[in-house]
């Protein structure tokens, strides 16, 4: 019975994390929505989509520091209710400024599930088939997003712009009292015994432990990259590559396909064949991916619709599927009584990459007049991110042989 509620764990992990990203996420179609009825110019409607990126920067590291201390049940059930609740006050707001207020109150709420759902996954899953569950939580977020698009675009055109809020209230607060209804916590071990310990201290921990700063820099990279493919690959493909943005629409929502299927098929691999090696596959991912980004240039002179769907499939595999890796090597390199706020941490920085990847590709974009330019530079970004994991690996490696040896020595010498 055990097993099998550990798996029901992961379904409502995975639902809670839908039900959040659908309001996130959805905040990118509602912006054009927005754009019509209130007639804003594109830095405008932008900024809208940026205040609830902001948002969870605010947050993760107070939600990661209580999770580690009470749990996750209340904190990710509870944020996900006042998630829904915040985006139905959207229905009465008739301001610009206002609207981002409530956005940045929005994106905060959105912290709890963004860590929370990693951490409750780390501790039911404290060994066999992490990678997996990791993997399969994280679909929540495409999920989230491919059915905020559809549901909220099909809700403004047949009703209003209020009833888009109400829907994304509703569905934010389901998944919050989901999670309360099924989630349970594990059993406490002894080395939960942090609770004693304070922020500050728990933090100074982290920063500490430098064998994480390498796995940081990969995070920043990876996800620079894939928001700029999330934000700019359209425009690419249409500036660059002449496509219609009908086409170059669907090559998107191919990539994002991708993804999804990465974010399990990578983390499932990472179980099965690199247990306690899972770098040394996330420093795959990120070769083939520096690779793809390359030869993206030659794929578009190639008129071939089937070549260019695997090619967008494959990118999207790695350059949008690395992140449960990602996730799964942060927590097992964490102290073991830190995780969530370890955890938050490393989301918290990458949050900030959210945020400013796009415009910062943006404004390399119109300096080199060139996307590909711009892509090129964004693709050396991550080879660099994986040449610090590969010399850290390696510095690892030949001091832990270094300290065996100087063990064997050592217990020589007293056998003498």
């Amino acid at each position: 019975m055990h097993t099998y509620y550990k798996w029901l764990i992961v379904l409502v992990a995975t639902l809670s994390q839908t039900a959040a990203t659908f309001v996130t996420y959805g905040m990118g179609p509602i912006a054009a929505f927005y754009q019509i009825e209130w007639n804003l110019t594109p830095l405008q409607t932008g900024f809208i989509v940026s205040a609830v990126n902001i948002g969870p920067m605010f947050s993760m590291l107070a939600f990661g520091y209580l999770m580690d201390k009470k749990g996750e049940k209340h904190i990710i059930g509870w944020g996900n209710i006042l998630l829904g609740l915040s985006a139905l006050t959207l229905v009465f707001v008739n301001d610009y400024i206002v609207l981002l207020l409530l956005l940045l109150l929005v994106g905060i709420w959105y912290g709890s599930a963004q860590t929370g759902g990693s951490t409750a996954i780390v501790k039911w899953f404290p060994n066999e088939h992490r990678g997996l569950a990791l993997g399969i939580r994280q679909t929540g977020i495409p999920i989230g997003g491919s059915l905020a698009s559809a549901v909220l675009s099909y809700t403004y055109y047949h009703f209003n712009l209020s009833s888009v809020h109400v829907v994304q209230g509703i569905v934010a607060i389901m998944g919050g009292l989901l999670f309360l209804l099924l989630y349970n916590e594990p059993e406490r071990t002894s080395e939960t015994g942090s609770t004693s310990v304070r922020f500050k201290e728990k933090m100074s921990v982290i920063k500490n432990n430098k064998e994480l700063y390498p796995m940081y820099i990969v995070g920043v990279v990876m996800m620079s990259l894939q928001m700029i493919i999330i934000a700019h690959f359209m425009s690419y493909l249409h500036n660059e590559g002449g496509y219609r943005l009908t086409e170059a629409g669907k090559y998107l929502s191919v990539v994002l396909i991708g993804g999804m299927v990465g974010r399990v098929v990578i983390a499932w691999a990472s179980d099965q064949f690199f247990e306690s090696k899972r770098e040394r596959l996330l420093l795959i991912v990120m070769a083939v991916t520096v690779i793809l980004t390359v030869i993206l240039p030659l794929i578009m002179t190639v008129e071939m619709e089937i070549l260019m769907l695997l090619f967008c499939f494959l990118l999207g595999f790695v350059a949008i599927g690395w992140y449960s890796i990602f996730i799964a090597c942060i927590t097992e390199q964490s102290d073991s009584r830190f995780i969530g706020l370890t955890v938050s941490s490393a989301l918290t920085l990458n949050q900030f990459f959210i945020v400013i990847a796009p415009s910062l590709f943006g404004l390399v974009v119109n300096l080199l007049n060139s996307y590909q330019q711009a892509l090129y530079l964004a693709g050396i970004s991550v080879a660099l991110g994986a040449i610090n994991l590969y010399r850290a690996k390696i510095k690892k490696r030949m001091d832990h042989g270094i300290t065996t040896k100087f063990d064997q020595i050592n217990t020589n010498n007293l056998d003498k």
